[in-house]
């Protein structure tokens, strides 16, 4: 089958007797299916109500043709600035050390995956923005009063757009890191169905000052690589341009420390999160979706019978889209 959106149960072939006679692996042609050896992430589920949230998000605005409202995605150099202020991820959440995280910032930015510890999740990758644009064309009865996945969400923009466009979506997001759904995904949810993002207030103490910083991992400094991204820069394409982790902010978003866990239980309320590997996510999950959604740009062979088997697992027979 070649690739497309919008396929359905009967193109995945999931009629039992069709699983159990044919085994995935060998439905996928030529393609060596065997595992690297690394140590995965075995899925968990991710409890959103530990979120530990700073005072203020700071957020760009992700412009999207057909799209009639904004989405707002939470900056990288916020997440930084968050991590400057306090040691959460080391005193308050059990999702790794500060340096780790900063160790998969600085792999951000030079574009770097690497299987089994970082895939990816802290940058807003440009096919998810063409999901969002062919979700938006749907007819409104396809894509309001669902049940969705997400699959390696990051930045969630798909999921933020069902959210935001209909108040009877229930949408579940999954990612690889924990570090990414606490730090991006959650504060994602909160800006776009939650906050109201306004203009920064200029009297504010701003994330740009550690943005300018070069990062540091284990007291060592990394190099300044501000001049090879400029070069970049020009010859990318506009629609690009929301995807730069740069030294502005659009807007930003005020969390009143009393008001924190009141927001994440909405959150909660609307959505679930998984963290880890595919392999073991259906068995997490204990539901099947109308619709199971992904951007994730397959990058290596091994992980596609494990996508292929949540899709089948997850979708909601017989009308179940993906």
């Amino acid at each position: 089958m070649s690739f497309r959106f919008n396929f359905t149960c009967d193109d995945l072939e999931l009629e039992e007797t069709d699983v159990q006679d044919q085994p995935l692996e060998s439905s996928l042609g030529d393609l060596s299916l065997e595992e690297p050896n690394v140590n995965k992430i075995a899925s968990q589920v991710y409890d959103i109500m530990t979120s530990t949230l700073p005072e203020v998000i700071q957020a760009d605005q992700v412009t999207i043709p057909g799209v009639s409202n904004p989405l707002y995605k939470r900056t990288l150099a916020d997440v930084k600035f968050q991590l400057a202020q306090q040691d959460v991820l080391d005193a308050q959440q059990q999702t790794g050390d500060s340096d780790e995280v900063l160790d998969m910032l600085q792999l951000t930015g030079n574009s770097d995956l690497i299987r089994g510890v970082y895939e990816g999740g802290f940058k807003t990758w440009e096919c998810s923005l063409d999901l969002v644009a062919f979700l938006a064309q749907l007819p409104e009865d396809q894509r309001q009063n669902k049940t969705v996945l997400e699959l390696g969400c990051g930045s969630a923009l798909p999921s933020l757009y069902l959210l935001q466009s209909h108040q009877g979506n229930q949408v579940d997001v999954q990612d690889y890191n924990s570090q990414v759904l606490h730090l991006i995904t959650v504060p994602n949810i909160l800006l776009n169905t939650i906050l109201t993002p306004s203009a920064p207030q200029p009297d504010n103490a701003t994330a740009e000052d550690i943005e300018d910083q070069p990062v540091t991992t284990n007291g060592t400094e990394q190099q300044d690589e501000s001049g090879a991204q400029a070069d970049e820069a020009d010859d990318e394409e506009e629609v690009v341009d929301v995807m730069d982790d740069g030294t502005t902010c659009d807007a930003e978003a005020d969390i009143p420390l009393d008001k924190a866990d009141e927001m994440l239980t909405c959150v909660a309320q609307r959505s679930k999160a998984y963290f880890g590997d595919w392999e073991s996510l259906p068995h997490q999950l204990g539901r099947t979706y109308d619709m199971v959604v992904t951007s994730e740009t397959i990058y290596s062979q091994e992980a596609l019978p494990s996508l292929i088997g949540v899709f089948q697992k997850a979708l909601a027979k017989p009308h179940g889209v993906g």
